[in-house]
């Protein structure tokens, strides 16, 4: 008889898992609450448009195929993937924009413009980012840890400190660039894991090397494509999921995992437990406190939480014609920005924001001539005490301010379909604390080893996947992160 893995939450990372489980052997179901499978990764349907709600950008496409490959099938057969070219513009408030490009010599170019020494300290600053990135997914991302010597070993930490990567990301920048618009465009992208570049480790200047190096891609038909793919691969292969399915409480006998109870009362009973959902949540409210003595409330709180986002889905009757599929817009004051979000923790009184318009690629997601408009606003999470129905007033007329002076875009009058999505609906859709969008902080004692690991240490059988657990945050840290959770309960099995 197989062994039987409940996985809870239909996010990205939880059927990769399942997908890794069914080709080992198991029998697995998968229990989403929602009516939609995705968590994060989801999609809106209004009016004649169709919004990406979650992740946008999509890097190391390499660990997506390495899952359908593990899995005997090739994700050309499930998805089209597009590489986008140029990248993305970035819009400083000086007025002067940039183009990031995956082609060298026109992104050199492009760089030139801004310091004629920039194409010479770019590729110093390429070459060793690349290094980093090499070092990086060899010893710290793509691998389970049991012990610390796992995570700080003298050959992996020499060649880091070698490489500045346990300083700070906007100081590694600006020893490369002397402009500081240059400091800015190479160091923002920790915010794509909801942490400042003021405090996250320099090895997160390997996203740099990710987007530049690697390219950013699109799957045709959204975003929301990835998470179908991921579904119809689950399927394929035998496993179970079940949506509108929110469970109560993972059940517990003798220190060991042994099912889940519903919202509606039914138990349901398997070998092994997989959480997809947010970690905190999961053990503060699917756990009784006496169960988990190594994770005591305490401690769950003492975790730092990411900041969070504001999102607004526009529906837009115009053409757009000088954005790209993606563009970033910084503000005058960047640093006084992020310390508004990470420490004040109060809404930003100039906000830098970022837009994903995917019609320029995929224009069947709106009606003719139109486009789906995506906006994120980074915003501190709920620890702070903010005004948010005043504040999404103010921020949304800022943005629409910003498009028209920085971008030329003039749009507010032809916005056909709005919805917005704040902290608080982070927290009551997705389960995750303090309505964090991007889980838990990514600052370098909430890394690698010193993350909540992959498996509980008072509860056998009961493992997680996802965000909040190594190597961390975005769709590629999570599809690998469904790798290692498999290795772990295969290697402990």
């Amino acid at each position: 008889m197989k062994e039987s893995a409940i996985i809870i939450g239909g996010g990205v990372g939880g059927l990769c898992t399942a997908a890794r489980l069914l080709k080992e052997g198991y029998a697995v179901t998968v229990y989403e609450k929602e009516d939609k499978i995705g968590g994060r990764a989801h999609r809106l349907e209004q009016d004649g448009y169709v919004f990406d709600t979650g992740p946008t950008l999509l890097m190391m496409t390499d660990v997506l195929y390495d899952t359908f490959t593990f899995c005997g099938k090739n994700l050309d057969d499930y998805i089209d993937l597009i590489q986008l070219e140029p990248n993305y513009q970035v819009a400083f408030a000086d007025k002067s924009k940039i183009t990031v490009s995956s082609n060298l010599p026109k992104f050199q170019a492009e760089l030139a413009r801004f310091d004629p020494n920039a194409p010479e300290q770019f590729y110093r600053f390429f070459a060793d980012v690349s290094e980093m990135y090499r070092i990086s997914r060899n010893d710290f991302i793509d691998k389970n840890f049991n012990q610390i010597t796992d995570f700080i070993n003298v050959r992996s930490g020499a060649k880091l400190l070698q490489k500045r990567g346990l300083s700070k990301l906007y100081t590694f920048v600006s020893r490369y660039f002397q402009d500081e618009r240059l400091c800015q465009l190479f160091s923002f992208q920790s915010m794509y894991l909801g942490v400042s570049p003021h405090e996250a480790p320099a090895i997160y200047s390997m996203v740099s090397y990710m987007e530049t190096g690697l390219g950013i891609w699109y799957p045709k038909g959204g975003m929301y494509s990835l998470s179908l793919a991921l579904q119809k691969l689950v399927k394929d292969l035998g496993g179970t999921i079940k949506v509108n399915s929110p469970v109560k409480q993972i059940l517990i006998e003798n220190k060991q995992a042994i099912g889940i109870e519903l919202e509606y009362k039914k138990e349901v009973r398997a070998d092994i437990v997989i959480a997809n959902a947010d970690l905190v949540y999961t053990y503060k409210n699917l756990i009784a406190q006496e169960q988990r003595p190594k994770m005591p409330d305490t401690k769950l709180d003492s975790f730092n939480q990411a900041s969070s986002a504001l999102l607004f889905y526009w529906g837009v009757d115009d053409e757009c014609a000088d954005m790209l599929h993606h563009n970033v817009y910084l503000c005058k004051d960047f640093k006084a920005n992020l310390d508004q979000i990470f420490h004040e923790k109060i809404l930003p009184t100039d906000p830098s924001f970022y837009t994903y318009i995917p019609t320029k690629t995929d224009p069947k997601l709106a009606p003719n001539g139109k486009n789906v408009f995506y906006v994120l606003v980074p915003v501190p999470n709920l620890k702070g005490k903010n005004d948010w129905k005043k504040g999404i007033t103010k921020i949304r007329s800022q943005v629409l301010s910003r498009l028209k002076t920085e971008f030329g875009l003039d749009i507010e009058s032809k916005i056909q379909t709005e919805r917005v999505f704040t902290p608080q609906d982070f927290e009551t859709k997705f389960n995750l604390t303090s309505g964090s969008a991007f889980g838990l902080s990514h600052h370098f004692f909430q890394s690698g080893y010193f993350r909540p690991h992959n498996y509980s240490k008072d509860i056998s059988s009961l493992y997680f996947v996802g965000a909040s657990t190594y190597p961390g945050g975005g769709i590629p840290m999570v599809t690998l992160s469904a790798k290692l959770v498999v290795e772990r309960i295969i290697g402990n099995n």
